[in-house]
């Protein structure tokens, strides 16, 4: 196995191991808040709140860190802060001490501020261009396929052994984590000037202001991901406003299948595909959903719109950020994936109170998403093609 190849199989291991803890950790840490006796949608507030707005207080500072530090290092001590922190926190463990496991969310959602850009940043210094394509296209895959078995694997957890175990499986995820960091080897170094925190900042944005592509694809996920949380928002609701049983959870295996098979196709075509050209991924799924309302009558006719939906946006997600990990200026990444990482948090929370306000309980919420996709994607379409005639 060379080196390029080791390094995408220990990424893969490295980042679905983590995401696998994390989704049986937040699952338990959600379910022993709801049974509480007492306060439960108070502490349920607490704990998702504080995660949003610690990733958006620290992501900026985290980026510079990220530009300006030794990025394997920052990944290997994060990962072994958070085992450490969660498996005190599954020896000490109390149902009656939540503000602990309150406290080690914090903490957690501070060090993947800091984990979470250096990670993105870091694979350029791991792969080629045709290794970041294929990376992320089969951690797509793998992804979906964790998403599907953890919280299964969640239940099994909790009720054979109890919630701290969901604690403990988490700590040795992120220790399997740093062991993966550890031996990541680093095949293209790339030299930084140091500069201080307020002048890398101002930095970061004037590299994204005067490449007017990625600002276009920075605004494109941002509204994009407003979209994305008023449909993440009414989902759950399909099963009272239709006529079928249990179609939320239909769904949800839909879009799984369909990201996996949207994840297998970019693996299977091995080609950097321009952004103008992968933008065009956004009209099917705009289409498909566009169509629901009119075709609410068959469940499979649903189904199939929402894995066409689920395909073209695992496509179109893949190639994004690929493009974004190729294209930027090594010395800018973290910076840049901070960027992202805050101005696109900030759009979801908006997208949820607008989801809220609207009360749109029917299939048509979903014509409306999609047609809100196509304008994006015509407006994002026009945009790129105006930037690459001046240039």
């Amino acid at each position: 196995m060379n080196k390029e190849h080791k390094n995408i199989l220990l990424l893969i291991i490295r980042g679905q191991t983590t995401n696998f803890g994390n989704i049986i950790f937040d699952y338990a840490n959600k379910l022993l808040i709801a049974n509480l006796a007492s306060r439960s949608s108070f502490f349920m507030m607490i704990y998702q709140s504080t995660e949003s707005v610690i990733q958006l207080i620290f992501n900026l500072f985290a980026g510079y860190v990220a530009d300006f530090s030794d990025r394997k290092r920052m990944l290997i001590a994060t990962d072994l802060i958070a085992a450490t922190a969660t498996f005190f926190l599954f020896l000490f463990y109390s149902p009656q001490n939540i503000w602990a496991l309150i406290v080690v969310n914090i903490l957690l959602a501070i060090l993947f501020s800091f984990n979470g850009p250096a990670y993105k940043a870091i694979i350029k210094d791991l792969l080629s261009s045709d290794g970041i394509l294929t990376y992320n296209s089969f951690s797509k895959i793998v992804a979906e396929i964790v998403s599907v078995g953890a919280p299964l694997a969640s239940v099994f957890v909790i009720h054979q052994f109890g919630f701290k175990y969901g604690m403990l499986i988490n700590s040795l995820s992120f220790l399997v984590s740093a062991l993966c960091e550890y031996h990541f080897h680093i095949q293209y170094q790339h030299e930084n000037i140091q500069s201080k925190f307020f002048s890398g900042i101002k930095e970061g944005f004037l590299y994204l202001y005067k490449d007017k592509t990625l600002l276009t694809i920075l605004i494109t996920a941002s509204f994009l991901n407003f979209l994305d949380a008023i449909y993440a928002f009414y989902l759950p609701f399909t099963s009272s406003f239709s006529d079928f049983h249990n179609i939320f959870a239909y769904i949800l295996v839909a879009q799984s299948i369909g990201s996996i098979i949207g994840a297998l196709i970019i693996s299977l075509v091995k080609k950097k595909i321009e952004l103008k050209h992968f933008l065009h991924f956004l009209l099917p799924g705009a289409i498909s959903l566009m169509l629901i309302n009119s075709l609410k009558f068959s469940q499979v006719i649903i189904l199939i719109l929402f894995a066409i939906f689920s395909t073209t946006v695992a496509m179109f997600n893949v190639n994004l950020m690929s493009h974004l990990q190729i294209s930027i200026d090594s010395n800018f990444l973290g910076r840049i994936f901070s960027i992202i990482f805050t101005i696109s948090g900030l759009f979801a929370p908006f997208g949820t109170l607008f989801a809220s306000w609207i009360d749109i309980k029917s299939w048509q919420i979903f014509q409306f998403i999609g047609i809100g996709q196509l304008v994006i994607y015509l407006v994002s379409l026009l945009f790129i093609n105006l930037n690459s005639e001046k240039s």
